[in-house]
């Protein structure tokens, strides 16, 4: 029979078989059908009715042949949910082993329908509600992976489907090991809904206990997102109660410092407070001399240690150009507030957190003509160029700080308050943050908005997600004032304070008071204070998203942008992506519009490699705020990635007609080459030209010179030694630094908030410590060529040449007159010498004469040419002997020196290597290493950074390296406001 179902030219015959009164007729017929449904199908398709009449038939024994048949038919036919139900009444005859289009289509399709009948809703009775024959195909898939041994597959839809059962059991089924950190690293953060990401972190804490040596750090940041200190105060402890047992305690030291790099200032001042709860917090001592496990722990989590280190890092290895910050300067007009604020952008971004301000101190007259917000922007500036020194931070700047509650210099007093935050970004001990609220409350007078606005934008910064109360009541009583200065840097705080809590009460509130107020300064900021509020929300964001995004005022449907933006950043959501899309094409703002485009930049940061295909259409809009809003997202999700794709699409946006959308494909640049050089991208060399030139031709719009100098700055950040860095070493979301990026890009409306930029800097740095966290002396291998590593080379002065004589003008006639003479004399020397040497001298002769003709032809023709030529050969000679060897394969890479990202997965530790780090598979960041001969003397790194930047004199007297210590503070020359 299958030789004749093999010959058949039509179904029609088996058709009509179906209408025969015999039941056997009519299964002989089905049978046919389904094994040529998929060549006959167009034709059995027109008889579909009659075999769903069969499988309606419950008195028809082979009711179930009949609804595979019909499966079968809808699925050629494009009804895949049709397919799927028939499918379902196939029961067992659906075989799910089979490897066909069919099968692997309709079950992809069940389990895409299971998952969404799951996840659409956590009301178990609608779960209960899903039809029993889709449970028995998913759990039969599920068996089928389970025999095949296909954990990876079973992992990722239990989760989707949130059946965490049977993710239990394929954890503990599989290498449970390598199928945690899998979900760990690459499947939670993927989760929508917050709820069922909480209970996947506390099934993978519950299966890492299960082991007899468990991975702490993991269980660690579990903990962390499960906002569990107790727990986690527990596991430290727990590894430091053996004091001679260096492996733990080194383990409870990276974990420290890990959670100190992942978790939130309020988690880590909860587990400060857990591991002591009644000593004094680490981040308010200063004894340096307490060397125990716990206290050392505690200024870990403080982020005392961390900061520490990445300045002596940042500060050892600046390598920062001051001939293109000097050139810069010298062209800019800084009479021009723009001007000013463009260099004073680009010297804080170029040092930012080397303690280095050689700058302003040699360019004390092109500082005094700062004038109002410029002079807040330049005092603010020096809390970016020292970023971190936490320690001396009111000490650097009590000169510009006011004295005794009475304020002589508001826009450099409030600038200094902001500076003050910005040194203790995310570290704000008690005193700093007691002495910013004070600020709000003690000074009043005609210029308290300028004092308010910087103290709030530096509690802000300094309590960043901490969730103070305390703070967050102080900043709102500032915002109820109705001030337009200052209450937009307190919105701006209240923002930060509580970034990601959800708080209810001051998003109501911050809410209600953005319908009141007519301050569309104070109602912008708040929009974007409450997209940071919702930071990591996902899913509970979405009832405040419906509700902003349906309001009349363009400002509060701003805050449904930063809402979207910051709730699902890094999520890759495509219901986000969505939204976005439409309110970038379809709102009548063009800041709507701008903000959307923008935002598809943070929500697909960790797959960079999406974007440019996706705004490659939007970077050619007739609208200029999109075109600029796609350049930015570009830089954003491929900040330091050196994206080709990238690149090309903002080449050309460099020569746009309109100004800021040349300022924003410049800092998109930036961005996206940041720490890149010629040999490994030779893109950078033309993008640093063309910054140049915007800078140099006077003719550019003064937009667009102002954002080539920040780009400037931004490409060279941090002596050239940091990156854009918004996710962590563990590829965790780093919150400071997408909350950095997202007020950065505020500086469209206020140029202040550039400086949060400093947030998102992140050193790119190997630095090994040893259990008394000091860095010794170690050398890895990077199995790469170090050209491509190397820093880019410094800025070459164009040399000023001396005037070159002119040559004579000679007429022909006069040269053919010449050099008949000269022919006539050497003719009469030739027969003179012929008489002398006859045999000798006819050879002679006749090479004269060859000469002479060679360079009379030379003569009459083009002799540069010959010349060219010549010089050619010689140069390509030159070239040839001087040609340098290949660059070698491999080079060391020393502690506390430069490794970038995308070198990292060439650098391995020596097998015989005195130390073994902690932490495997990492390369960079703060590594804690194991000393494997530890009665040996150590080569520890000494440290470069004075103890007291008010002592640098007296510790440069026993110094051998004085002249890298960084200068004293010094007063800006603003006497003429304190006049």
């Amino acid at each position: 029979m299958a030789v004749q179902v093999d010959t058949l030219t039509s179904a029609n015959g088996l058709i009509s078989l179906l209408d025969e009164d015999e039941r056997e007729l009519q299964f002989y017929g089905l049978t046919q059908l389904n094994a040529v449904t998929d060549r006959f199908w167009t034709e059995i398709s027109d008889a579909i009715s009659k075999i769903e009449i069969l499988y309606e038939d419950e008195s028809f024994e082979h009711r179930k042949l009949a609804a595979l048949v019909a499966s079968k038919i809808y699925f050629h036919l494009g009804e895949f949910d049709d397919a799927l139900t028939f499918a379902l009444g196939a029961g067992d005859l659906f075989n799910l082993t089979e490897t066909s289009a069919y099968v692997q289509t309709v079950v992809n399709h069940a389990i895409d329908k299971y998952i969404s009948l799951r996840s659409g809703s956590d009301d178990e009775t609608k779960v209960s509600a899903i039809d029993a024959r889709l449970e028995e195909v998913v759990e039969r898939m599920f068996a089928r992976c389970f025999e095949t041994k296909d954990y990876g597959q079973v992992v990722g839809i239990s989760i989707e489907a949130r059946r965490l059962d049977v993710l239990e059991r394929a954890l503990a089924s599989g290498d449970t090991r390598s199928l945690l950190e899998y979900v760990q690293k690459d499947c939670v953060a993927l989760i929508n809904s917050i709820h069922v990401q909480a209970q996947v972190q506390e099934l993978l804490v519950k299966v890492h206990l299960q082991f007899d040596t468990p991975d702490y750090e993991a269980v660690c940041l579990c903990l962390s997102k499960l906002n569990n200190p107790q727990k986690t105060a527990e596991i430290l402890q727990l590894l430091i109660q053996d004091d001679t047992n260096d492996s733990k305690i080194l383990s409870a030291y990276q974990i420290a410092f890990d959670l100190e790099a992942n978790a939130t200032q309020e988690f880590t001042r909860a587990v400060i407070s857990e591991i002591s709860p009644n000593s004094e917090s680490a981040a308010d001592s200063d004894d340096v001399n307490d060397a125990t496990p716990i206290s050392r722990i505690k200024s870990i989590l403080s982020g005392s240690e961390t900061l520490k280190l990445h300045l002596e890092f940042l500060f050892r290895n600046n390598k920062t150009d001051m001939k293109i910050l000097d050139r810069t300067c010298k062209v800019l007009d800084s009479r021009l507030s723009l001007a000013h604020n463009a260099v004073t952008f680009a010297n804080a971004f170029m040092h930012a957190g080397t303690t280095v301000d050689n700058f302003l101190r040699d360019n004390l007259e092109w500082l005094s003509r700062s004038s109002s917000w410029s002079k807040f922007t330049a005092t603010a500036a020096l809390g970016v160029i020292h970023h971190g020194q936490v320690r001396h931070g009111m000490s650097l700047l009590q000169p510009y700080l006011p004295e005794d509650n009475t304020s002589t210099s508001p826009f450099t007093e409030g600038g200094a308050f902001f500076a003050l935050g910005l040194i203790h970004a995310c570290h704000g001990n008690e005193g700093v943050l007691r002495y910013l609220q004070d600020a709000l409350i003690e000074y009043q007078g005609q210029n308290v908005e300028i004092l308010h606005h910087g103290a709030c934008l530096g509690l802000g910064a300094a309590a960043m997600g901490s969730g103070s109360e305390d703070v967050a009541q102080a900043l709102m009583n500032v915002l109820y004032s109705d001030s337009a200065i200052s209450g937009e840097a307190a919105a701006i705080g209240l923002g930060l304070v509580m970034m990601g809590t959800k708080h209810e009460s001051v998003l109501n509130d911050m809410l209600l008071y953005a319908k009141e107020t007519e301050h569309e300064k104070i109602i912008r900021a708040l929009s974007v204070g409450m997209g940071l509020i919702m930071f990591g929300r996902k899913q509970e964001a979405d009832d405040l998203i419906a509700k902003l995004i349906e309001e009349e005022d363009p400002l509060l449907r701003l805050g449904a942008v930063h809402a979207i933006t910051m709730a699902y950043c890094g999520t890759g959501e495509n219901a986000a992506i969505r939204k976005l899309l439409h309110l970038a094409v379809s709102d009548v703002k063009d800041d709507v519009r701008r903000a959307a485009v923008t935002g598809l930049g943070f929500i697909l940061l960790r797959s960079p490699e999406q974007v440019p295909r996706m705004v490659q259409l939007l970077s050619q809009s007739y609208n200029p705020h999109v075109r600029v809003g796609a350049a930015v997202a570009l830089g954003i999700a491929c900040a330091g990635t050196g994206s080709k794709a990238a690149i090309e699409i903002l080449e050309p946006m460099l020569k746009d007609s309109v100004d800021f959308v040349v300022e924003g494909a410049s800092i998109a640049l930036a961005f996206i080459l940041i720490q890149q050089n010629d040999t490994f991208e030779p893109k950078v060399a033309d993008v640093r030209k063309r910054f140049s030139e915007i800078i140099d031709n006077k003719h550019s719009e003064s937009v667009s010179r102002f954002g080539a100098a920040l780009s400037q700055g931004i490409i060279d950040a941090g002596g050239r030694n940091v990156t854009i860095g918004l996710t962590t070493s563990d590829k965790q979301l780093n919150a400071p630094a997408c909350a950095g990026m997202l007020l950065f890009i505020q500086f469209w409306y206020w140029f202040p908030l550039a400086h949060f930029l400093t947030l998102s800097f992140k050193p790119t740095t190997l630095i090994a410590i040893n259990k008394d966290l000091k860095a010794p002396n170690i050398e890895v291998t990077c199995a790469a060529r170090k050209a491509l590593y190397s820093y880019p080379p410094e800025m070459v002065q164009p040399v000023s040449q001396a005037p070159t004589k002119v040559a004579t003008a000679v007429l022909s006639t006069t040269a053919k007159a010449r050099r008949a003479a000269k022919k006539s004399a050497e003719e009469t020397e030739a027969d003179t010498s012929a008489q002398k040497k006859p045999a000798s001298g006819k050879d002679e002769a006749e090479k004269m004469d060859t000469d002479g003709g060679a360079k009379e032809q030379a003569d009459e023709g083009s002799m540069d040419v010959d010349e060219g030529s010549s010089k050619g050969g010689a140069d390509s000679k030159a070239q040839k002997k001087s040609r340098k060897p290949a660059s070698e394969t491999t080079f060391t890479v020393t502690n506390l020196s430069r490794v970038l990202p995308y070198q990292e997965k060439y650098v391995k530790w020596s097998a015989n290597s005195r130390y073994v780090p902690v932490k495997q598979g990492r390369a960079s960041g703060i590594l804690l290493v194991k000393d494997t001969t530890p009665d040996a003397p150590e080569d520890l790194i000494p440290s470069m950074l004075p103890d007291r930047p008010t002592d640098d004199e007296e510790a440069n007297a026993d110094s051998e390296i004085t002249e890298l210590h960084p200068p004293e503070p010094f007063e800006y020359p603003f006497d003429s406001e304190r006049s």
